[in-house]
């Protein structure tokens, strides 16, 4: 009798359980399709005014006489102002408000970006593309830890393999619109690559007004959720110990304790091996394409989207994999090293399309950033997050400056791009070297 009341005692618990996981799944579900579409759509605007000049480049280094070296430096300059006020600018961001300062980021970036249409020559591209990093700065890290205000830990690897969606996404639909839009030249005057800031830094400043009209800074806030889904989210939030509220997690304080915390280097170590090659890639395959097919402009920047759709593929593969079945750690190693093995095969080939199959796999680096983030999303709470995020993002970002910059000056030396496509698969490999380290991570860690 005390056997069969124990197990209808544990029926009983069991059932209780998987009614209140389903239940928070789906408040989790309605979460992420409030919050993920506008922020896809401000990382596909992000990512578009940040990477266009990719494939504005060659007009636009005709009309102002850069040579590869000066188009590599100021592709990478970019990240000089990213990385400086990346931590400020995420702490800002916890002062005022997502809704007001994401907001606010937009709107300036969007603003930077037209004015490039106006840029005379190299120094002014220089200190446009400095200035653009600087007010663009925060952005991408800030939407991560936004998530974590709303989404429990658990699902965060989920909501930020989503969100990333957007760059592959952005980086194939990005070229294809700044390659129509190279076809506006000469309209009221103005030259196709103006056009290109003209428009998509306009369309920054749109989202902006949308994002301050429609964003909530914490669940209390969502007037998508009812009272009862916010007081179920606010506990599952506690549960996954985020510690939102703990005054010991904030400003610098956070920063202090991430600082000191080698954990956090060891992030951004490889994220920087990982961001070598991937704005390399990024800033650098329409004109390797051009160069290398004899293709026009309009044509390169149509082709370089291949990479960046087979890449989102890819993602939404991995992620769904990884949320099913987990294994996170072996999973980043190994797109880690296809990107490296694609990388090798491109630089390598005789052959077009191998070498363009070469530069699909190295693309697929794309599925390897959510995978990343997600460890330290889990290990760190809070504002500690916040600052982890930025911390990983903007000394990552110095390989952004680093890859593009010594490709060009190879290009130059050369007049080729077979060193420097070696020179990405070296550091998409070591990352993945690196990344062996996360094998056995399998749990978050109390910090």
């Amino acid at each position: 009798m005390m056997g069969q009341q124990f197990d209808s005692a544990n029926a009983m618990q069991s059932a209780i359980n998987i009614n209140e996981q389903t239940e928070e799944n789906r408040i989790v579900k309605k979460v992420l399709n409030a919050l993920i579409p506008l922020a896809i759509i401000g990382l596909f605007v992000s990512f578009i005014d940040r990477t266009n000049i990719g494939v504005a480049g060659p007009p636009m280094s005709a009309a102002l006489g850069l040579t590869s070296s000066m188009f590599g430096l100021a592709a990478g300059l970019f990240f000089i102002g990213y990385v400086i006020f990346e931590i400020p600018s995420n702490l800002m961001l916890r002062r005022f408000g997502a809704r007001i300062w994401i907001a606010r980021i937009m709107m300036s970036w969007g603003l930077v970006c037209v004015a490039m249409a106006w840029v005379s020559g190299p120094n002014s591209l220089y200190t446009m593309r400095f200035i653009l990093g600087v007010f663009e700065a925060g952005f991408y890290p800030g939407i991560l830890f936004y998530f974590s205000l709303f989404i429990p830990g658990k699902h965060l690897a989920r909501a930020y393999s989503l969100f990333q969606i957007g760059i592959p996404i952005s980086l194939a639909l990005g070229s294809v619109l700044t390659a129509a839009l190279l076809l506006m030249d000469g309209i009221l005057g103005f030259s196709g690559w103006q056009w290109v800031f003209i428009v998509e830094g306009g369309l920054a400043v749109v989202v902006s007004f949308v994002c301050l009209k429609t964003m909530a800074n914490t669940p209390d806030d969502a007037k998508w959720l009812t009272k009862d889904e916010k007081e179920k989210l606010n506990s599952y939030l506690k549960d996954s110990k985020q510690e939102i509220n703990d005054p010991a997690n904030h400003g610098l304080s956070a920063v202090k304790a991430i600082f000191k915390n080698p954990r956090a280097w060891y992030y951004c170590i490889i994220y920087i091996f990982m961001m070598i090659g991937f704005y390399s890639v990024t800033y650098w395959a329409p004109q390797i394409i051009k160069l290398r097919m004899g293709l026009s402009n309009v044509d390169a920047g149509l082709v370089s989207a291949i990479p960046w759709a087979v890449a989102t593929v890819v993602l939404i593969y991995v992620s769904s994999y990884t949320s099913r079945y987990g294994r996170k750690g072996p999973i980043l190693v190994g797109v880690l090293a296809i990107a490296g093995i694609g990388m090798l095969i491109s630089s390598l080939a005789t052959n077009n399309t191998i070498a363009l199959v070469g530069l699909c796999m190295g693309a697929c680096i794309q599925a390897a950033v959510p995978l990343l983030y997600s460890f330290p999303a889990q290990e760190f709470s809070g504002a500690k997050s916040a600052v982890t995020l930025a911390l990983i993002n903007s000394v990552g970002n110095i390989g952004g400056f680093f890859g593009p910059y010594l490709l060009g000056i190879l290009r130059d030396a050369t007049g080729a791009d077979v060193i420097g496509q070696l020179l990405l698969s070296s550091s998409f490999l070591i990352a993945a070297f690196l990344a062996i380290g996360l094998l056995k991570k399998n749990r978050p860690l109390q910090t």
